[in-house]
């Protein structure tokens, strides 16, 4: 699986002391101005927006924000010291980063309803236009990133059956031979029979890989099948990606990210070679001490192949 980047979406932050939302990026509460603790977590907003500007790559580029040991304000990953009160970060505590915060939601989100006045906001208000209140809204859960499929085979129980019979076949073989005394036997009757299987020089239609077939055989049409999936791109292959998804990179910008893999597709060929192939066979048999092997009539094309022997 490959992690492939989409770009970036802005991220939310409930203030603690006044539950204010605020943007992710923003360091200080909109509402009350208290600074961002650092164990609030980021949150995804409802309503998401792709970034792909070089300004959003390079803040998740400079790393996960710090918190400054001696006031406790946030700075950007690759700050050293703070911007607050000159303090120096090499002992402050970096944001976590990685958290999967859910699914990514594209389109457009319904507005939202004022709790204190009724008056309708844009989902992505975090104060009421109308009356200045806080705005609250349900957020979706938290969802996995779902993974690209991919073709499984299943393994068949008949081959575990079948090793299991043979043993207790061998079982029964040992049980009935065991403690037998010798005992003389005289022959009354002979009867024999011998079978010799018949081999013809013949085209003979097989499919294989393209780059498989043989060298001496005559090609002929071939049709794209999947070969096998790998992590990497390749021109002749299919993208298969999963759901997008958001991780939080500790910046107050989350990554839209999607797990994908690539299904290779290669030719799939038939193609004719010639092969010796069985086209009967040919017996003789009798009752007497004179067996005889059977009459083939084989040209330049034929041969023989395997024999069976009955005596008794």
């Amino acid at each position: 699986m490959v992690k492939k980047t989409l770009g970036t979406v802005e991220l939310e932050w409930t203030c603690p002391s006044c539950n204010a939302r605020n943007p992710g990026t923003q360091e200080t509460c909109g509402s009350c101005g208290s600074k961002m603790p650092d164990d609030v977590e980021f949150e995804l907003p409802v309503q998401q927006e792709i970034d792909i500007s070089a300004e959003a790559a390079a803040r998740i580029e400079a790393g996960p924000d710090i918190h400054c040991p001696y006031c406790g304000a946030r700075n950007p990953g690759n700050a050293t010291s703070c911007s607050q009160c000159g303090g120096d970060l090499s002992e402050g505590a970096r944001r976590a980063a990685g958290r999967v915060l859910g699914a990514y939601q594209a389109g457009p989100v319904p507005d939202v309803t004022c709790p204190h006045c009724g008056a309708d906001n844009p989902a992505t208000a975090t104060k009421c236009s109308s009356c200045g209140g806080d705005l609250e809204r349900e957020r979706p859960p938290e969802r996995a990133p779902v993974a690209a499929q991919r073709k499984k085979r299943s393994t068949p129980l008949f081959a575990g059956l079948f090793v299991a019979a043979l043993l207790a076949c061998i079982a029964v073989v040992v049980l009935l031979t065991r403690g037998s005394s010798e005992t003389v036997a005289v022959v009354q009757d002979v009867e024999w029979a011998y079978e010799v299987e018949i081999l013809e020089l013949g085209p003979v239609t097989h499919e294989d890989w393209r780059d498989e077939v043989p060298g001496n055989a005559q090609l002929g049409s071939c049709r794209p099948e999947e070969h096998h999936v790998q992590n990497e791109p390749a021109p002749n292959a299919t993208e298969v990606c999963g759901t997008p998804y958001v991780e939080d990179t500790g910046t107050g910008q989350g990554k839209v990210v999607q797990d994908c893999e690539y299904h290779v597709y290669e030719d799939w060929c038939q193609y004719t070679v010639d092969e010796w192939r069985s086209i009967g066979r040919e017996a003789a048999s009798g009752r007497d001490f004179n067996p005889a092997w059977p009459l083939l009539s084989l040209g330049s094309n034929r041969r023989e192949g395997g024999v069976s022997r009955r005596t008794r």
